[in-house]
């Protein structure tokens, strides 16, 4: 084991004995046994980390590998307030990835403004760097908040999933995309720039990195389909090219074809059509389109994709 991986184990065995307590003293469960349970699984996780031999090319041992996937199962069977995503953070040092936390998709203003909150919440206690503190009680403090934050968002998604369900309601855009929509034609009528440049503009509205690429005189804007690549990755990797016509770095007022996304596989092989923006915009309004529909898809397919 190198040092490296002796530093990171230590690390989440510190995160899990912390974790183990705030089980202890913060669960919910009728069943005092099934806390005590969990908390023990987490301690012996969290003491076989540091003792136990690193085999295979992974960054934990097996066996603290087994006694979290108990952990888990059991912190999904029953509910005791607190996420698994608490897991997930204690793991982080050695595995290298903090859990997520997606748009649950409100089409409600209130339920999408809650769920605004929480992320913006989770994000500030992972930004920050207080799990990396090296004083206990604040490590203590950032996991306690993170595992009810992410409680929280799980019930939340039952209400936004029976609330989207609603005869009234069923069809409609998500809020946050409405919204977002709104600030990206904003953004691209500002930008003082050519057509592609415009969508860029709209589509960072929507958190979505892109990049202008030309090639024999075919110009896109390319969006690769797993967001967290690079400009290099996004040209090898699973993409989007969108273009209008064969152009994207004509003058604004050139523009004259509505924008086009089509999906690329690694190898460079044209998959399908991924959308086609409305005919009649202009162009602002028809760049906040684009960007919103390559959102909606990407949020709905980008993980069948990235391993293409």
């Amino acid at each position: 084991m190198n040092t490296i991986e002796t530093t990171d184990t230590e690390a989440v065995a510190r995160r899990l004995r912390i974790l183990a307590g705030i089980v202890e003293d913060r669960a919910h469960h009728p069943d005092r046994d099934r806390i005590l349970l969990l908390a023990f699984k987490l301690k012996v996780a969290a003491t076989s980390a540091t003792i136990t031999p690193i085999e295979d090319g992974c960054r934990l041992p097996a066996y603290t590998l087994n006694e979290l996937q108990e952990a888990r199962a059991l912190m999904e069977a029953h509910d005791f307030h607190l996420s698994p995503a608490g897991i997930d953070y204690a793991v982080a040092p050695a595995l290298g990835r903090v859990p997520e936390m997606r748009p649950l998709g409100a089409v409600s203003a209130q339920l999408a403004r809650q769920d605004f909150d929480l992320q913006a919440r989770r994000n500030a206690v992972v930004h920050h760097g207080h799990l990396d503190s090296p004083d206990d009680e604040t490590v203590a403090w950032a996991l306690r908040a993170l595992t009810t934050i992410h409680y929280q968002h799980e019930q939340l998604a039952k209400a936004v999933a029976a609330d989207n369900d609603r005869p009234c309601n069923r069809g409609k855009m998500p809020f946050h995309l409405v919204r977002q929509r709104g600030y990206a034609t904003k953004a691209a009528a500002r930008a003082r720039t050519h057509e592609g440049g415009k969508l860029l503009a709209a589509l960072r509205e929507f958190g979505i990195p892109a990049f202008l690429h030309e090639d024999h005189g075919v110009s896109c804007v390319l969006v690769a389909v797993d967001r967290s690549a690079d400009e290099g990755q996004a040209h090898t990797g699973p993409r989007v090219l969108i273009s209008s016509g064969e152009h994207a770095v004509r003058a604004a007022g050139e523009h004259d074809e509505p924008w086009a996304g089509h999906l690329y596989g690694s190898d460079g092989t044209r998959i399908e059509q991924v959308f086609e923006a409305p005919s009649g915009l202009d162009l602002a309004d028809e760049c906040a389109e684009a960007a919103l529909r390559l959102a909606v898809w990407l949020n709905t397919n980008a993980d069948t994709y990235i391993s293409f």
